[in-house]
This record gives C-alpha cells, structure tokens and sequence, in this order.
C-alpha cells in the first residue's frame, strides 16, 4: 500500500505569522509516504464568524477537506496476514471492511517502519467519506503524536483541531457514531489501552470503533493487553471476540512492479519502469530491501542519479543508508532548483544566495540532523513537535520553527511536514536516518553505492562528550543502529572511531554509555573481535548477542547486563571481570546420565521441572537452583507422558507399562515421591497424559487407540472414547476445559465432550501421522505436528485449517505454545528445536545444539525459558528473547564435506554434502571471509561430495553422487603435475584417469579385495606414486604411469581412514582409527605414532614441518616437528570448539602457518598458527592457535574461556559455562557442581 504526491501547502498560504508566505514550499511529487497527511498549517473548516452553523453542513466541510487531502495518485493495495494464523494472505481492505461489518471494537494494524500503515489508513479514509451519508459513521483520522494525551478524550480533542464548537461536540457525543483511524501509536509512545482509557461504547460514552496502526517491533510480549477491549473494570475478562489483528506483508515483486508502473510515467525523467525494474534486479539485495514500500519509493528516486554512465552494478552491494543517503540529495536538489525558479521577494532571493554558496544540500542536512537530534534530545524522541511562535516557550523550538529567514526556506525545503501547528520528519524512519547521522554522516556517497568517503574527524572530536553516541543509549532504537551498521559496514573509518571510543571506556566512567554503544554497533555489523584488547572496557548492558570473541582479553571489564547469547568465546579471558546480570541466551543443560528424554513440563507456578525418561524413572528439578528434589522410580519401562496438576501440587504420568500413575510432588521429607494413584485400563502402552484445567479429570491416550478419561481423585475411569483406528499418539485439553482433543498415527484429530462423554468433529489431515498435539493459550487455535516434519494450525472452533509449518527434516515430536501466545515453538527427531512467530507463521530461530532426536518440549509459564528433551541425554535450557528475528546464520549453515585452495592464491572453494536439490559450493576469500556461490552449471543430478584444484588452478574437479560416472564419488585427487586425477567409487573401487588424454577414460581401476573397503587415495607432490588406503590397514603404492605396484606397501593393526604425503614426498602419513602413524617411504613400516583418533582429515602444512588432523571428537590437533629430529613431533594445539568433526583441512599455500578447516557443523573457519612467546634457547617452542576469521552459527562457544575471579554470574551460567568447556578451575561454584537433593 503506498501513497504518493506529499500534499504540500500552497506558496501563498497564510503562516501564522511566523514565517514569510512568499517562501517556497517543497513540491515532491511522487513519494511514498507512511506519515504525511500534508493538511493545512491552520485548519480552514470553521467559520470566522461567532455563529455556531449548523453540525452537518459543518460536517460537509470537514468531509470535503479530508477528500481533498486524502486524495492520492499511485495506490497499490496490500496484503497481510492474520494474528489468527491465517494460511494464506488476504487483501487489507477487505479483512477492514469485515472489521466494519462485524461485532468487533478494536482492530490493530501492525507492520515495520515503511510498510504502508498510515498509507493504507489515508486511503480508508479517502474510500469512508466518499460513501459517507448520515446513517453511516463518521470517520475520524488521529494522528496520536500531534493529539495531547490521546489517552483521554481523544476524539473531542480531535473535533476541537477541526473546529467543531462545544454544543456540535456535545450532539455527536449523544447522536453519532464514529470509526476512529489512529495512526502513530508507536510513534507517542503509548502503552495504555486507548479504548479502555477513553471508555468507548459505554453507558453515556464515545460510541465508536477503533482502528490503530502501529509499529510491530515497538510491541513487547504482553502488547494484546494494550488493545484487546474489556467492557468494564481492569478485572473483566479481555474480550478477544471483539478485537481483529491484522500484519501487513512486504511487497511481492507484483506489487514492487505495479508501483513502478505507475509511477514512471509521473516521473520527468526518459526512464520507463522497464528501466527501474532492471536496476532493481541488478544491484544485489536491492530487490530484498524495496520490499518495504517506503525504501522502494526511495531507491526509485536514488537510481537514476546512481546509475548515470550505464554502469555495471551487478558486484555492487547497497545498503539502506545509501539509499538514504541518496533520496535525502535528491530531495534538496529538486527543491533548492524550484526555489531557484520561483520569484522570490529580494530578501528571500539573497538568503538562498548565502544558502548556494555554503552549499544548499549541505545546509539542509545539517538543519534535518540538528533537528533530529533536538527531537531525540530535548523531546524525548517523540516526532510531532508542536510550535506557535507567539505562545512558544521552549527556546529550542526557535531554532527550527522561528521566524528566522534562514530557518524559513530550510524547513520549507527540508523533509519536513505539518499539521495545524505539529511538524515531523515525513516519516519516523527518516527521523531515525537523521539522528543516525548526528553521531556519524558521510560527506559523500559514490555513484555506484560504494564505500562512501568519512569526514574522518580528528579522534579527538569523536572522544568528544556532547558527540550523541555519549548521551543516549541506543539498544532501544534498533533502527538507527541499522543504518550505524550500515555506516560502518561502508566506511572503515567509522569502525576505528567506535573503537577509539571503547578504549576510552577503559580510562573514563563517562564513557560507558557511548562504549556500550559503539560495541553493539560493531557486533550487529559483524565486525569480530578476536584476539582484541579489551581488558578494563565498560560496556554494562551492550547486546554481544552473535559475537566473535576468539581469544579476546576482558580482564577487569565491566560487563554487567551484558547479553552474550550465542557468541563465539573461545578462550577468551574474563578474569576479575563484573557479571551481574549477564546473560547467555540459555542455562545449563540438565545431564539425565546416560538416559533418553521421552517426556518435559513444567508445574503452573513455574517452580518445577518434571523429566520422564526412558528407562522409567521421573525427575522432577526446582527451577530456581536447577537442583534435582525428586527422583521417582514408579514406572519399570518409558515414561512417555507427563503433567501436572493446575494447582502444581501432583504430577500424572503413564508409558509403556499400560497404567496412569498419580503422584505427590510436595513432599519435603522424601526425595522419591509418594504413589497416590494407580490406574489400570489401557492395554497397552500409554503415550499422552494431562490433567483437565479444574484438575478434577485426567486424560490418556493409548497405543490401543483409545482415549480415557479419569477421575483425578478417585482414579476411576469415566469415559472410555472409541473411534480411532490406529494408535492415539497425543491429548490435550481446551484451556477452557469445555473440549477434548487426540490425534493418531493414521492423521485424525477427533474431538470429544469431557463432560458428557459424547464425540465431536472428527478431521482428517493429509500430513501423515499425528505426533503431537497442543492448543493456544486462548483456546482458539490448536496445533498438530505430524510425521512429514510439518505441523498443522487449525481454528478449533470453526475446525477450519490455518497455516502450515514446514521446516523440520523429521517427526515433530513437541510443539508448545508460549503463554502469551506469540510463539510457537516445536521439536523434532532432526536434533532442532524452531521457534516460530504465531502471527505471520515466520520462522524466527532454530537450535541445533542437541546432538540427537529431540522429543519434547514446554515453555515455562512466564515465558521467559524453553525446556527440550531426547535422544542425547540432555535437558537443554533456553531463554526466550524477542530479539531473535534480528539473526541471521552467515555463511555456510551445511555440513562441510571438502576444502581446496588454489596453488597461487589466497581464495578457497568449500563444497557441502546436503541433498541433490540443496548442493553448494562457494568461494571464500581467506582474509575477511567473504562467500560467494560459484557460478557452474553442474551436472542437475550431481550431489556434490568432492573438489578439488588443478595444479595450476586452471581447472576444478567436482565428484558426487549421479551421471555421468553413475555411482558416488566420495573423494577426489588431482596429481600435482596436473595429469592424473583419481576418484574413489563408493569405498570399492579407485579410478584412474589421464586428464591430458584427448578421451578422459579409465586407465585402470583398483578394486576391494573381499573383506576390504577402500578409504582414501592420494598422490605424492610429484605426481609419481599413488597411494591407497583400506579399512582392513593396508597401504598400497602405484605407479600411475605403469599402473604397476611399487610395493607391497605396510600395514597396520587398524582402520585406514586418511592419508597424506608430506611436501617431500618422503613421508605418507597415515590417518587411523586411534593415531596418525607416519611412514618414512624409505623403511617398510610406519615409525612414528601420534595418538589421537578416529582421524577424519589430516594435512601437512606446505613447509612440511605442521601437520593439522581432525578427529572424530570434534577437535583438530596441530602438531610440530622439531628442527633436525625428524622423530620428534609434538601436539602444540588441541583447538576446540567445533560442533561436529572436521571433515577437511587445507593449509594456504600462500600465507605461512596459515589453514582452514570444514566441519560438519557448517562452519568454515581459517586460522592462524603463531608463536605463544620467545623461548630460551634449547627449550622448545610454545605456539599458538588463534581464529581469523569463521561463521557465526548461533551457538554459544565458550571453549577455554577463563573467569578466574569473575564476580556476579549467577551459579546456573557457571554451570553453563563449564558444559560449554570454560576453564573449570577458573570458574567458582559454591558447591561442586553435581545434582544434589534439596528442598523447593
């Protein structure tokens, strides 16, 4: 939805008084506006005599006025999607015209900064009164930051601003509806309930529906409560039956091309839209930002200018600051040329002299950035100032709004609006772009959107206290950090000056503000910090959250409410450091020793944690100190279902041993818990068990295929409901308590009446099997996770489907909604856990830090933690933050199968082994990590699983599973003169080929001997000796020019999974099962043994003296010979922190003691091989591994971390951090770690 033609008023429009009517007003044309209203300075509806006219014909005016205001040329309607979990997307207007036609009170339009909320509201408006007449209601537009304390009485405020006289206001009070159009909740910053505050539709009240847009990232977790209505006191229950939600979507590439359709022809430019489209589509990402309709009304009016000279912008990256950056010029540029042409009066003429000549575009960024600034500062960040000269009393106010000749024609032509006498920024994201540039502006922008030039200020001044950065802390205006980001991502000056910023922290208190910052600046624009300096900073409550901090030093910093969730902190060093209120994103996992999770819940109070595991056992954990209380051994086999009773105090369980169990979870004088209860019934194993909301029933579901109901006190079965024919895998009660529901393997949802123990509606689903099964916290929507990996929404009232959730790669075990019902949160036999936005179905975050199938999940009933459970033996404890749609994985997020480098060169390649449809292979630059995809055309079938280099880098060879070789290649070798290639089939056979033959044949194969399967392959660095490994431990050596054997090789007493030549030639090391073992080719048998296994990669470093193996541990060892003893090698490293094997090292054959690994886990990472200090001589040299650079992939790392002397971390974290592989003797606990059993 967009509007264009910012409604400006005319030059000879009456001022006020406070400026000069012949000054210039801005004429923009075609621009999307989310804010402007563009109505008169003064309203001009009322009469200027004292007679009060009559209330319609005063009504007609007001009618013909908003018509003409709300008129617009260019309008692409919008979609959106439901808070109702609607599948698929529907027009906006229609879901308001149902919002009109229904018994419904309150209905919130939600979406970004830019999405077209005001627009749309302009154009409802616009459609209201063209068809209003007297039966209808009246609409009223309010725009919220310009009404005093909309809070009360908002619409007399309003019918005042529109002349309306007392007697008018008190007869519509009594006679008339209205339909209220309220914009800008966000931007007043609102948290009160306008409907309830303003007592609509009650008794002697406002009679009127409300319509209310706002900004979705302003909302906090509870935000229903600020808009659902309740028809009496704070007490009365919220009725949810009379309020609407509704989400605008980002523009599709029908609705971005529509727009540009339209709005060519209104250009006066030779572009056709054919033109815009095409530069939309070849500048990267730039498609992916103009999805907002605001940014894409921008880019429009950036390109032409951006793109003169017909240049290639396809290896060009944009950021939103740059469209800004080039739409705010643009903007200047065509108003200082209308002033140009206008006929100024002489004194209006020689001011823009003065302004040309100090540079009108210049002058106008500055005036827009002070202001920015000014509102931030002196307004509290609200965007509607309010300003009449005469009655003025905030001296500030003067400075942009006074009747000052210069402050005149720049705010005249500056992106400014105004309504009666309110000004604001033409949209808030703009007020954002401003302020951002008060703490760092470019002085230019390239044609072609590159780096842009810094105004590279002295240190000094960017130290400067008064620099905004130092005043405000900005973690609460996640927009005008976006366009910092983009600011230092373009400008490597603004990086040193943040960092300049957080040194001085170490020195100044002062500091601390602008530290904290700077940092977050940095972190969310990617910048890492390994190996930095950061002993002694101040940075209380930055968001760390997806940093890199690779061996950085924090010794002595204040790090208190710092969030560190997800970042990478390997052997970094918080000594002494302060740590009160950090947060990791998760608490400790719970160890269930060496016992599968089939079963978690929370208590309703949130005390405790109750864990039903495989081998029969329930654990029950107080959430407080994460202690065990409980241990209960009732059950001899699985316990697969678990709940608690509403008032927390039993606990049902039931599993394979056919019968429900009640117990006693309160008892304080007994840790195994007391059996209240046996029920017997089922006739085979149970899989689901839940207690009704009154706590009178309890509820089983069997492998019998039936459902059962119970008395919970007497544990007598009332109901038996039949009706299912295959296993019944889940049941849950209604909130309410009014419904029963179950599903089974055979894709049914049947539901049932607890009450009267009648059936209900039975569905069907087409997605397989019915694995789990839970409803939303207001009851109206109920989830089904089903074997295909997806889950189901359904309208549980209506039966209705709603949208489907696909992205899990196996069973959907668990599935839990968050009490406040903006989540959904599943698990999965593919080891995640997802979590989901309820409203718009969008994937927000996945965990992949289980190892094995996760089996269920709950969220705690305060929302904040999500508990899972399965096939690792863990409990995994995580916090819930709303700030996860801000991350995103970068990189590789597949396992990493291969690695190749170049011979000359400092890029590498990376190839995954995912599925035929998802193969990848990219190109990395091995300085700053940069990936891009390689642009082939492989073979369609072909999935990717080996590449390598020719010896010249001319050539790449890529092995997989399909045509044209048939079966799958797992492994690839170029010899290093660039003839040979061999490829190994399946671990049966090895290929050999001349690849300077005119016919690329098989020169010979090298097949299995029964009972051996072939491992790896490698040619020597001259390219005359091929050597084949095999699992059975034999090593064979060929001639590839002969295809004769050398030897008859070695042999040794385990598997031969890797080898590798050293760069001499003289040595094969051997990668096995619990060592590498080096062989001299000169001896017949291996002599040296490095122990350390299952290798998975090995590779000798290009000097030879380094060799690199990754073991089947998760760890690579670096391992160092000595000078002139050939047999003494030394492990120097155990790098850690991995979370999967590394199935590929390649040492950069360019830059010294410089390798990168590939890993299952996705992650590609290069690393840095260094002296730890000097040595004396005769002592052996220490070294050091050190990350240059890698992926973030949203797991917490904090491998060799130290905290000697940290102070303030709560005992969970330490916990956390000793599991996730700190430095356990640096770590303090109060006691030693281990479950013990407490009290609650």
């Amino acid at each position: 939805m967009i509007k264009v033609a910012f409604k400006r008023p005319s030059p000879d429009a009456a001022d006020d008084g406070d400026s000069n009517p012949d000054t210039a007003q801005p004429i923009k044309k075609h621009a999307i506006d989310d804010r402007v209203q563009g109505t008169p300075k003064k309203s001009k509806i009322g009469s200027d005599t004292q007679e009060t006219p009559p209330l319609e014909s005063h009504l007609y005016k007001v009618r013909m006025h908003r018509l003409e205001e709300s008129r617009q040329r260019i309008y692409i309607p919008p979609m959106a999607k439901g808070k109702a979990r609607d599948d698929a997307l529907f027009p906006l207007m229609d879901k308001v015209q149902e919002f009109l036609a229904s018994e419904c009170e309150v209905m919130l339009i939600l979406g970004d900064s830019g999405a077209g909320k005001s627009t749309f509201i302009q154009h409802l408006e616009h459609q209201l009164w063209t068809s209003y007449n007297m039966s209808n209601p009246i609409p009223l537009y309010i725009n919220l930051p310009a009404i005093d304390r909309p809070d009360l009485d908002m619409i007399t405020k309003q019918l005042r601003i529109l002349d309306f006289k007392e007697e008018q206001i008190l007869e519509l009070k009594q006679r008339r509806r209205f339909v209220l159009i309220c914009d800008g909740y966000d931007e007043y910053q609102l948290t009160t309930n306008l409907h309830r505050s303003n007592l609509l539709n009650r008794s002697g009240q406002w009679k009127a529906k409300i319509i209310i847009t706002c900004r979705s990232q302003y909302l906090c977790l509870d935000y229903l409560d600020r808009f659902v209505p309740r028809m009496s006191d704070h007490q009365s229950h919220p009725r949810f039956d009379l309020f609407l939600e509704a989400l605008i979507m980002p523009f599709s590439r029908g609705q971005i091309e529509a727009y540009v359709t339209l709005y060519a022809p209104l250009e006066p430019r030779p572009w056709v839209a054919k033109d815009y489209m095409q530069q939309l589509t070849a500048i990267p990402n730039l498609m992916d930002l103009v999805r907002n309709p605001f940014i894409l009304c921008i880019a429009l009016e950036a390109l032409p200018g951006a793109t003169e000279g017909n240049k290639d912008l396809t290896a060009v990256g944009i950021t939103r600051a740059q469209l800004y950056d080039r739409f705010v010029d643009h903007w200047l540029d065509t108003n200082k040329r209308r002033l140009e042409g206008s006929n100024l009066s002489d004194e209006d003429r020689e001011m823009l002299d003065h302004l040309r000549d100090a540079d009108f575009i210049h002058m106008g960024i500055d005036y827009c950035t002070r202001l920015a600034y000014a509102i931030f500062d002196k307004h509290n960040g609200n965007p509607s100032v309010h300003y009449v000269h005469l009655t003025n009393k905030d001296p500030w106010k003067v400075d942009f709004f006074g009747p000052n000749h210069q402050v005149r024609m720049l705010r005249g032509a500056c992106l400014l609006t105004r309504i009666g006498n309110h000004f604001s920024f033409i949209h808030r994201s703009i007020l954002e772009y401003f302020f951002s540039r008060s703490i760092h502006s470019p002085i230019r922008v390239d044609d072609d959107f590159g780096h842009t030039a810094g105004n590279k200020p002295p240190i000094a001044l960017w130290l400067d206290p008064s620099n905004p950065l130092f005043q405000r802390n900005l973690l609460a205006e996640p927009s005008i950090i976006q366009f910092l980001c983009d600011r230092v991502k373009s400008n490597l000056d603004f990086e040193q000056q943040l960092r300049a910023v957080i040194d001085l922290s170490k020195t100044d208190v002062s500091a601390a503000i602008a530290a904290t910052n700077a940092i977050t600046i940095l972190v969310r624009a990617d910048i890492p910090f390994h190996d930095a300096d950061l002993r002694g900073v101040r940075i209380p409550g930055a968001d760390l959250s997806n940093g890199q901090f690779d061996s950085a030093q924090f010794q002595g910093a204040d790090l208190r409410r710092v969030d560190f969730s997800r970042s990478w902190m390997r052997e970094a060093d918080m000594s002494g450091t302060l740590q009160e209120g950090v947060r990791f994103g998760e608490l400790e996992y719970l160890d269930m020793e060496r016992r599968v999770v089939l079963a978690c819940t929370y208590s309703p109070d949130g005390r405790l944690l109750a864990v039903g595991l495989y081998t029969g056992q329930l654990e029950i954990y107080n959430t407080n100190t994460w202690t065990r209380i409980h241990h209960i051994n009732g059950h001899t086999t699985k316990v697969r279902g678990l709940g608690f009773s509403p008032d927390s105090q039993r606990i049902v369980s039931g599993g394979d041993e056919k019968t429900v169990r009640v117990w006693d979870c309160t008892s304080r004088n007994s840790t195994s818990g007391k059996e209240l209860l046996t029920m017997d019934g089922h006739t085979s194993s149970l899989n689901s068990v839940m207690y009704s909301p009154s706590g009178k029933r309890i509820a089983s579901a069997s492998k019998d295929k039936t459902v059962r109901l119970w008395d919970s006190q007497t544990g007598e079965c009332v109901f038996v409901f039949r009706g299912h024919t295959e296993r019944v895998m889940s049941v849950r009660f209604s909130p309410d308590g009014q419904q029963l529901v179950s599903g089974d393997m055979h894709g049914t949802i049947r539901f049932w009446n607890p009450e009267v123990g009648q059936p209900g509606a039975v569905c069907k689903l087409l997605l397989g099997e019915i694995w789990s099964l839970a409803y939303s916290p207001d009851g109206r929507w109920l989830a089904s996770g089903h074997d295909s990996g997806a889950f189901q929404l359904w309208n549980a009232f209506s039966s209705d489907l709603g949208p489907t959730l696909s992205g899990h790669a196996g069973h959907v075990n668990g599935i839990a909604f968050s009490p406040d019902g903006r989540w959904v949160a599943s698990s999965s036999g593919d080891k995640t856990v997802r979590l989901w936005d309820a409203s718009t179905g969008s994937l927000m975050f996945t965990w992949n830090d289980h190892s094995a199938g996760v089996y269920d999940l709950a969220f705690s009933p305060d929302g904040l933690q999500i508990a899972s459970g399965g096939f690792d033996l863990t409990v995994r404890l995580r916090d819930v933050n709303p700030n996860w749609s801000r991350f995103v994985a970068h990189g590789q997020v597949n396992r990493i199968h291969k690695l190749t480098y170049p011979p000359k060169n400092r890029t590498f390649l990376s190839v995954t082994d995912r599925s035929v449809s998802d193969r990848t292979v990219r190109h990395w630059e091995s300085v700053a990590g940069a990936p891009e995809s390689v642009s082939s055309k492989f073979p369609g079938a072909l999935a990717i699983e080996s590449i390598v280099y020719s010896e010249d880098g001319s050539h790449i060879a890529i092995g997989g599973n399909g045509r044209p070789l048939e079966d799958r290649v797992i492994d690839l070798a170029y010899s290093r003169c660039g003839r040979w290639g061999v490829s190994l089939i399946m671990n049966t056979v090895v290929q050999l080929r001349d690849l300077r033959a005119i016919k690329n044949h098989i020169l010979f194969l090298v097949k299995k001997e029964p009972g051996q399967t072939i491992g790896s392959a490698a040619f020597s660095p001259t390219g005359n000796q091929l050597a084949i490994g095999s699992w059975n431990g034999d090593v064979r050596l060929f001639d590839p020019e002969t295809m004769a054997t050398l030897t008859t090789g070695t042999s040794i007493q385990e598997q031969v999974l890797v080898l590798a030549y050293s760069p001499d030639g003289q040595q094969l090391a051997l990668g096995a099962e619990t060592a590498i073992y080096l062989w001299d080719l000169a001896s017949d048998t291996p002599s040296i043994s490095l122990r350390g296994g299952p290798i998975c990669s090995l590779a000798y470093s290009p000097c030879g003296r380094w060799l690199a193996s990754g073991i089947e541990d998760n760890t690579v060892r670096v391992w160092y010979q000595q000078r002139d003893e050939v047999e003494s090698w030394s492990c120097v490293s155990t790098i850690r922190g991995f979370f999967g094997n590394v199935r590929d090292i390649m040492w950069n054959p360019v830059v010294p003691m410089e390798f990168a690994t590939g890993c299952k886990d996705g992650s590609v990472r290069v690393w840095q091989v260094s002296r730890r200090s000097r040595t004396a001589e005769g002592e052996n040299e220490d070294y050091c591994v050190k990350l240059l650079w890698g992926p973030n992939l949203g797991i917490l790392c904090a491998e060799g971390l130290v905290c000697k002397d940290a102070t303030g971390l709560n005992l969970s974290y330490r916990r956390l951090l000793i599991q996730r592989g700190a430095v356990k003797s640096t770590v303090s606990l109060k006691d030693d770690g281990e479950q013990r059993m407490v009290e609650v």
